[in-house]
């Protein structure tokens, strides 16, 4: 079996090697949902662990989401760490340059919603 999660998600803090084997426990249980589904159930539980991201976190599920082979998530994972209001500034701005729409947008939202 593959596994679940990638070494970077391991470097980064995000899953752990309990993280890990609980989710896959609950992949093994319902086979029907595809590895995204779990992954973003890891990293929507790590997020919530914490009461707020710090910019070294934003900094590292942003690159961890840029890098990410499943667009969807990926993108999800950078606008998770865009919409935190630790994101670094520097972060924020080159994001206004993906050439991901939804990150360019949440990228300008924030600034926007905060000048306003």
């Amino acid at each position: 079996m593959t596994p679940l999660f990638p070494n970077t998600w391991f470097a980064a803090g995000v899953i752990t090697d309990e993280s890990a084997a609980d989710f896959a426990r609950y992949a093994a249980a319902a086979p029907h949902r595809p590895a995204r589904h779990w992954m973003w159930a890891a990293f929507r539980d790590w997020c919530e662990e914490r009461e707020r991201l710090t910019a070294a976190e934003c900094r590292a599920i942003y690159t961890l989401g840029e890098g990410d082979p499943d667009a969807n998530l990926g993108t999800a994972m950078m606008c998770r760490a865009l919409y935190e209001r630790t994101c670094p500034g520097d972060l924020r701005e080159a994001a206004k340059g993906s050439d991901r729409v939804p990150v360019r947008r949440a990228a300008v939202k924030f600034t926007h919603s905060r000048s306003g």
